[in-house]
């Protein structure tokens, strides 16, 4: 008995293990990623498409919905950012945080706004497409 007990374990591990495995975490990554550079090069149309409707953004400035999200980032000019290591945290099989920091060369609406940030963002699946669903981002002191 306590030989079946032990390997309905494993397979339970076993199993766990497979759905958080990394072909999830790297779309989130490959996502995350191309949100940047989305805004990098202007394709707004590409960056508005990441959203889920439920979007939320929290910044010192405010709450924003995907709305207020996209005429923010029209005011945004990036000549360059870096994104430093990425950890991705999946929450369960179709939803994941990630978080890293992020040096940005750039101005919004005309104002300087180079430096370092850390950032996070939570995405969720929503058929076979990742959705981003919260980001936030804060200066480093």
């Amino acid at each position: 008995m306590k030989k079946l007990i032990a390997l309905a374990l494993v397979g339970l591990f076993a199993t766990s293990a497979a759905v958080f495995a990394s072909p999830d975490k790297d779309a989130v990554t490959t996502a995350e990623k191309n949100a940047w550079q989305n805004i990098k090069d202007k394709k707004l149309d590409d960056f508005k498409k990441i959203f889920s409707a439920d979007f939320k953004g929290v910044y010192s400035d405010g709450i924003n919905g995907v709305d207020k999200e996209m005429a923010g980032v029209k005011g945004l000019e990036l000549k360059s950012y870096d994104l430093g290591s990425i950890e991705v945290t999946m929450i369960d099989k179709d939803a994941a945080l990630i978080t890293y920091t992020v040096s940005v060369e750039g101005t919004q609406d005309g104002k300087d706004i180079s430096g370092k940030m850390k950032a996070a963002s939570v995405w969720k699946k929503e058929g076979n497409d990742w959705r981003c669903v919260f980001h936030t981002d804060a200066p480093t002191k």
